[in-house]
């Protein structure tokens, strides 16, 4: 048990380590193509509008592409009984649980700052028309989810 918890110990470093590379790496060209989000013509003079909707599709698509490598590298241990898994799949699996938990924080951090994007903005006397704009972001994650979900739903059968 004690080499069990030294081995998840490493595994969490190491994925530490290795989100903190500012390498960048290749894109899989099988994934789902990059999104981009139209900026409505109410706010293409609001500076802060589209640099908050820039930065959210950017966000939407790396959660996208995350998803899409959870699904590819779980493929092998997804369905497999965990009383028949030997050490490496169950650190493989504890590793995708720790990637999905993190892109789901990340998701629901960009929802949540959509959300206090538009209060601000009802704040500070955006009109109507320009928050129901914004609520584009929200449709493109729900969007890209079902994509995801339509992409891969026969991928594990």
């Amino acid at each position: 048990m004690k080499q069990l918890t030294k081995i998840v110990f490493l595994l969490l470093v190491a994925l530490l380590i290795s989100s903190c590379n500012s390498k960048k790496e290749k894109r899989n060209p099988d994934f789902l193509k990059p999104l981009q989000i139209e900026i409505p013509k109410e706010l293409s003079n609001n500076k802060d509008a589209i640099d908050f909707i820039k930065s959210s599709e950017n966000a939407i698509n790396e959660f996208s592409d995350n998803i899409e490598e959870l699904a590819l590298d779980g493929k092998d241990v997804l369905f497999k009984d965990v009383d028949e898994m030997g050490a490496v799949d169950k650190i493989k699996l504890g590793k995708m649980a720790v990637q999905f938990v993190s892109n789901s924080t990340q998701l629901a951090g960009v929802l949540e700052d959509a959300q206090k994007y538009v209060e601000k903005a009802q704040a500070n006397g955006l009109d109507e028309n320009q928050i129901k704009s914004l609520e584009i972001i929200e449709k493109t994650v729900e969007n890209r989810i079902i994509e995801i979900n339509n992409k891969y739903k026969d991928y594990f059968n």
